[in-house]
């Protein structure tokens, strides 16, 4: 315990420091990571008149992303819609009061490794909340490691706030060749895969998600798919 205390410290001082959220974020996921057997995922939302999530980063094993991607979970998920009512952390398997499609999800999730989860929503003043969502591949989790991610957590969103700029608000405009080239990628096809589909070369098609993904200021095809659908840009 004295050894993550004086790591925590230390974290902490650096996501102090940090300059810019891609520094702050790097920082986090660091010191997220060293815990070991955990993947992170961080969603920002707004309250309930404005449903839409952001997806800031998605750490989920590609596995359990793509499935969750293909089956629309997005829409339906427990884990992070019950962060808009709740302001401490919850573990998945204690979320009470879901219908039958919700349960589906945290029954699905533990088919991909997944032992245990963990939710730590965090509210901010201006109305947006932050479902910070940790997926572990071991079932029992030290109390010590679950404060550590909580402190953790709500320092790193101090930060993220603290840096924050004003958001454009505007959707970025997708060719109708960008949103094809996305939708068959949501759909788990290759570029090879698509580029027979639609009618063009594979590099074609790499360079039509690639600028989709520069407009959607994504660094990987799992984060643009997310960000995309979560916008509305494209549906399955």
């Amino acid at each position: 315990m004295v050894g993550l205390t004086i790591d925590l410290l230390a974290k902490l001082h650096d996501l102090e420091n940090a300059a810019t959220k891609h520094d702050l974020l790097s920082i986090y996921l660091d010191a997220v990571l060293s815990v070991g057997n955990v993947h992170v995922t961080i969603v920002e939302l707004n309250r309930i008149e404005d449903p839409k999530e952001n997806f800031i980063h998605v750490g989920y094993p590609t596995e359990w992303v793509n499935f969750y991607i293909e089956n629309n979970y997005i829409v339906s998920d427990p884990i992070i819609k019950k962060s808009r009512f709740m302001s401490h952390p919850y573990f998945w398997h204690e979320i009470k009061n879901i219908n039958k499609a919700e349960k589906k999800i945290i029954r699905d999730v533990s088919e991909f490794g997944i032992k245990k989860g963990l939710t730590i929503p965090v509210h901010t003043h201006d109305r947006v909340i932050y479902a910070i969502c940790f997926a572990f591949t071991d079932k029992n989790i030290d109390r010590e490691i679950e404060l550590y991610l909580r402190a953790l957590s709500n320092f790193f969103i101090t930060g993220y706030k603290k840096l924050d700029e004003p958001a454009d608000m505007s959707l970025p405009i997708l060719t109708p060749r960008e949103k094809e080239c996305l939708t068959w990628t949501a759909k788990g096809k290759s570029s090879w895969e698509t580029g027979m589909i639609v009618g063009v070369s594979e590099r074609t098609v790499n360079f039509h998600i690639n600028n989709a993904l520069l407009k959607l200021k994504c660094t990987n095809r799992i984060m643009g798919v997310v960000r995309a659908i979560c916008a509305g840009l494209i549906e399955l």
